[in-house]
């Protein structure tokens, strides 16, 4: 098996090579405000985004708004001059990261806007697992 990246742009497609067939998968964008990575816990108990390779997307003060009881997170990532970007994580290590980029807003309102992104993006996990087992 061999994996690899190739990047366009803000957009990383993940390859994986196996007994012949080839596969691909968006990894890591960052498409307008919209922000996908992957969640890598530090030994500081700081979370960290990484692209599907394991470079740095983004290392700043990260926290966990909420932890949801199917180990799902709401979180915050703050930026300078009253910047964050929030959203849904499916794990705090090695999971994928769903957000988007806030500007201008207040601590309280970008937890508020991480907590309705995990909603939204739980509710379409959901639905998409309720489809697959409905297809099988």
């Amino acid at each position: 098996m061999q994996t690899w990246c190739e990047r366009q742009g803000q957009v990383e497609i993940g390859v994986i090579e196996h007994e012949g067939n080839t596969f691909a998968a968006l990894g890591a964008t960052v498409v307008g405000r919209h922000v996908t990575g992957y969640t890598c816990l530090q030994p500081n108990g700081n979370i960290d985004l990484k692209t599907w390779c394991g470079q740095t997307m983004l290392s700043c003060r990260s926290k966990v708004v909420e932890e949801y009881h199917d180990g799902s997170l709401a979180m915050v990532f703050r930026l300078p001059r009253a910047r964050f970007v929030v959203g849904y994580a499916l794990a705090e290590s090695g999971m994928l990261f769903r957000g988007e980029l806030l500007t201008g807003c207040t601590d309280d309102e970008a937890r508020d806007e991480a907590r309705r992104l995990s909603e939204y993006w739980a509710e379409r996990d959901a639905e998409d697992e309720e489809a697959w087992e409905g297809a099988a």
